[in-house]
């Protein structure tokens, strides 16, 4: 039925394609369940550890373990991809996922290492968000891809919507336990559209790394760090302050109707984004955005409310958009150019994301051992200021104009 939803409402916007658009549509199908599935638990990760008692240099620590071995990962998750397909690492992951869930579920009976619980969940992220890179890399239209990656923002925005409310609520007033195991089960639904068409790359591929031109691209490699420093801010440590010191009692029911409302403050832009993007106007976009979203950085220290931070949200949503989809755009356009190394590119791509979150998160931890939780949170935010302008110093070709 929901694949049967997608092809009636997307297919006719997708005039461009005359083959092709069911691979894409499996795609916009599993990413919509997924991003359900991550979203009714995921943004509350952070504060649920809160909750049972751990501290937040503990949290900090929880990162450092999360990171510690992505970087590895991510090259060796390259290897597996070429070996086995995006799709057929896709359903890895959502098992790994499972998995991870599973621990985090049974955490406060049976005490789990948070060095175990954090390597499987990040390999479980690390291979989804790597072979989903290359399954999208490799289907989107040449001409088109700015429109598609909009659309593909729109799906992953609908799940998140839907399962932050309905996550928030039940964890609020039931037990957060209980949303973790929905978002199991819906984990395990978003596998099944994938398998409808064939791998859209040749399995078996022999992945190597010896010929990949970095040096051609170093400008993509130095500008993800300002790139992931100032996601990790926003997406992680944003919300884990709000939580904390802004929000009060039901934290979970507020921040899960905050980020609704947030998100879809910005649905109706993702498509108009993505034309923009198209006609060669993505870097002034993004150079638009990234100033804006500096600003908001230098704002959020001075919320003091519930009020507050519902506006930041709101305001940020369609910010974030603004650069990120054309910086998306031009990373999937850089790996095309590589070809034969489509995969080496985005996994190394990836690897450098993953070390910066690393060095970002041992950094938190030891600042958090001498200084108040509160003043390192706020510190973070006057950072991801600098960092959000540091994200102008890329230089993708995709959007010369």
């Amino acid at each position: 039925m929901l694949r049967s939803f997608i092809r009636r409402f997307f297919e006719p916007r997708h005039y461009w394609r005359t083959v092709g658009f069911d691979e894409l549509s499996e795609l916009y199908v599993s990413q919509l369940l997924r991003s359900l599935g991550v979203s009714l638990i995921g943004i509350f990760a952070p504060i649920y550890l809160y909750k049972l008692g751990y501290s937040i240099q503990d949290i900090a620590l929880f990162n450092v373990f999360w990171f510690l071995l992505r970087p590895i990962f991510d090259i060796a998750n390259a290897f597996l991809i070429g070996k086995i397909g995006p799709k057929h690492s896709m359903l890895l992951a959502a098992l790994l996922h499972v998995g991870y869930l599973g621990l985090l579920i049974s955490l406060p009976d049976l005490k789990w290492p948070l060095m175990l619980v954090a390597v499987i969940g990040s390999e479980a992220y690390g291979l989804y968000l790597l072979s989903i890179q290359v399954d999208f890399s490799k289907v989107k239209h040449a001409k088109h891809g700015g429109e598609e990656l909009g659309y593909l923002t729109i799906v992953d925005k609908i799940g998140g919507i839907l399962g932050p409310l309905v996550g928030g609520l039940i964890a609020s007033f039931y037990d957060p336990r209980y949303t973790i195991a929905l978002s199991m089960l819906v984990l395990i639904a978003s596998i099944f559209p994938l398998f409808i068409s064939n791998e859209p790359v040749r399995v078996n591929q022999d992945v190597t790394f010896r010929k990949l031109k970095i040096k051609e691209h170093i400008r993509d490699y130095i500008s993800v760090i300002p790139f992931t420093l100032e996601n990790s801010v926003s997406l992680i440590i944003w919300p884990l302050y709000a939580a904390i010191f802004l929000l009060g009692s039901n934290v979970f029911a507020k921040l899960g109707g905050i980020i609704t409302v947030s998100t879809i403050s910005m649905i109706f832009l993702s498509r108009a984004i993505g034309r923009v993007i198209d006609k060669s106007r993505g870097r002034d976009l993004l150079r638009l955005g990234t100033f804006v979203n500096a600003f908001l950085h230098l704002v959020r220290p001075f919320v003091t409310n519930i009020t507050g931070v519902l506006a930041v949200g709101v305001i940020n949503e369609p910010i974030t958009a603004s650069y990120r989809m054309p910086y998306m755009k031009g990373y999937f356009d850089a790996s095309d150019s590589q070809p034969g190394y489509r995969i080496a590119y985005l996994s190394s791509v990836c690897a450098t994301d993953s070390a910066t979150r690393l060095l970002l998160w041992l950094a938190l931890w030891i600042l958090l051992g001498v200084f108040s939780a509160k003043s390192v949170l706020v510190g973070t935010f006057y950072a991801a200021s600098i960092f959000s302008l540091g994200i102008m110093s890329e230089r993708y070709r995709a959007l010369d104009r």
